[in-house]
C-alpha cells in the first residue's frame, strides 16, 4: 500500500497551495462567515435562530406539507442525531410538530405550526434584506447566475428547497 507522503508528492509540490485546496477553504471560509454573520442578524432582528428559521423554510416549501426527519437531516448540515435535537427544541416552542407517517410507523414527518408558520412570515423581510446586505449585493446579477449554476452542479441538482 502507498503511503500518504508518496501519494502527496504525486499529486504536486505544494500540495498546501494546491489550487483546489485554496478554493475549497474560500468556500468553507466564506460559509462559516456568512453563517456566522447571517445567524446573528437574524437572531438579533427576529429572536429565530437561523436553523429553526432554516428548517421552517424548508418544511413550508415541502410539496407534501412535511418532511421526514431524514429528509431534513440530508439538506441541513446537521446529522440524525443533532436534527432530532434540533426539533425536538422547535416541536417545545410550538414551531412545528411530529407525526408518525401512516404506511411507515419508523418514519416521522415534521410540519410547521400555526405558530411557526407566523414565525417565519415574520423573519422572511428580515432575513432577505440580511441576504442582500451580506452577500447578494457583493455580487453582480451574472455573478449570482454563475454562482447558483456552480454550487447546483456541486450539489447534484437543484436543492429541496428550491423555489424553481
Amino acid at each position: 500500500m502507498t503511503d500518504m507522503t508518496t501519494q502527496v508528492t504525486e499529486i504536486g509540490a505544494c500540495p498546501s497551495s494546491d489550487d483546489r485546496l485554496v478554493l475549497f477553504g474560500l468556500l468553507l471560509e466564506t460559509n462559516a462567515r456568512l453563517q456566522r454573520q447571517l445567524s446573528a442578524a437574524l437572531e438579533t432582528a427576529t429572536g429565530l435562530p437561523l436553523p429553526w428559521f432554516d428548517v421552517l423554510l424548508r418544511v413550508q416549501r415541502a410539496e407534501t406539507g412535511f418532511l421526514t426527519m431524514s429528509a431534513l437531516a440530508d439538506q441541513t448540515v446537521y446529522s440524525t442525531g443533532g436534527t432530532t435535537r434540533l426539533i425536538d427544541r422547535m416541536v417545545a416552542k410550538g414551531l412545528v410538530e411530529r407525526s408518525h407517517c401512516p404506511s411507515d410507523r419508523r418514519s416521522i414527518h415534521v410540519s410547521i405550526t400555526p405558530l411557526g408558520k407566523d414565525a417565519l412570515d415574520g423573519a422572511l423581510t428580515a432575513h432577505i434584506e440580511h441576504v442582500e446586505t451580506f452577500f447578494a449585493s457583493k455580487l453582480t446579477p451574472g455573478e449570482r447566475d454563475e454562482l447558483s449554476a456552480t454550487l447546483r452542479k456541486l450539489n447534484g441538482g437543484p436543492p429541496a428547497c428550491s423555489g424553481s
